[in-house]
């Protein structure tokens, strides 16, 4: 559930206007418990997403069909809508349960805010260029605080039994399987700074290279030297090649699997990916279920956070909420 505010100072940075939608700011999209929610705001709230989703899955995901029939521009108006009514029906809630925030507490989370906005003039302009201004970021500060005082509430309140954990985890034991591998390794890498293969004999020589390398390490040369010294994944190469503990799926196949059929204390030969060529040096191995006691907590707030989303979905159906769909089809992004 996540907020509106929440993405306001990671999602917004290169924001643009939606298109003209060819109908007036002041109709109303939908209405919950009497109180509407206009054109403009499901304009602005929209924009407010729109970049953020553009980053991550580029422009052309608009036209993709998530469903038959169903284009992903269509699916993403809904759910911003949905998350509207869910926001301002939660609000309802914490009024009734005087679980609204003060008026000092939100003058100083819209101060904060205005600081962050003020301190970057492309920031200030791309928020004017969609309309927002003081109102709608103060409106969307007291809804988020309202928000986040009503799960703190039903947190304190809410019981989790340990036969409901211990239910959870008899049902869920493949969460709690543990099968991962501490390694580390030295990269020659086989591409540019820009991910770009090079040259045939440049990948000759990168293999020549590995290859001396790979002599030193089985010649009995510190792991974690030669790595400093030669390997070209600079990040672990200052840890000396240290890469932790991580678990199937997390690294490239040729990579994983060497990885994964090694004993620990020991070193591949030159395994190649498309990065280059690695040598891998095994350093630890778990192949375990984790006991009960050891994840009661994860398990405490996953079955906590599944109530509270119930207890959300619950206080959206229960509420008076009636939509436009009419009028919120003909809002374009």
């Amino acid at each position: 559930m996540k907020k509106i505010t929440m993405l306001f100072i990671s999602a917004i940075m290169a924001i643009t206007m939606t298109a003209c939608s060819g109908v007036n700011k002041d109709d109303t999209v939908a209405t919950v418990n009497g109180t509407k929610i206009t054109v403009d705001q499901y304009e602005k709230t929209l924009a407010l997403y729109k970049q953020s989703i553009e980053a991550m899955y580029g422009n052309t995901i608009w036209e993709q069909e998530v469903e038959k029939g169903v284009k992903y521009k269509d699916k993403f108006k809904e759910i911003i809508l949905q998350q509207m009514v869910d926001t301002q029906a939660v609000y309802d809630v914490a009024k009734k349960e005087n679980l609204l925030p003060s008026k000092e507490d939100v003058d100083k989370s819209f101060k904060e805010l205005k600081t962050n906005i003020d301190a970057d003039e492309n920031y200030k302009k791309q928020l004017e260029s969609i309309g927002v201004d003081d109102a709608f970021l103060k409106d969307q500060q007291e809804k988020d605080l309202a928000w986040q005082n009503y799960k703190a509430n039903f947190d304190k309140i809410t019981k989790v039994t340990d036969k409901e954990m211990q239910e959870y985890y008899d049902k869920n034991k493949s969460e709690f399987y543990k099968d991962e591998v501490d390694a580390s390794h030295i990269l020659i890498s086989t591409v540019d700074e820009n991910n770009k293969a090079i040259s045939e004999d440049k990948k000759k020589e990168a293999k020549k290279k590995a290859e001396d390398v790979l002599k030193k390490v089985k010649d009995g040369g510190d792991f974690a030297s030669l790595a400093k010294e030669y390997s070209d994944d600079k990040g672990s190469a200052e840890k000396g090649g240290e890469l932790g503990f991580f678990g199937k799926g997390d690294m490239v196949q040729p990579f994983e699997e060497a990885a994964f059929a090694l004993d620990k204390g020991k070193v591949s030969d030159l395994v190649e990916s498309q990065f280059g060529y690695h040598i891998i040096k095994v350093n630890d191995k778990v192949n375990e279920q984790k006991p009960f006691e050891e994840v009661k907590d994860t398990i405490k707030g996953t079955i906590l956070y599944n109530k509270y989303a119930e207890n959300i979905k619950g206080i959206s159906e229960s509420a008076k909420v009636e939509e436009n769909k009419n009028i919120a089809k003909k809002v374009k992004l």
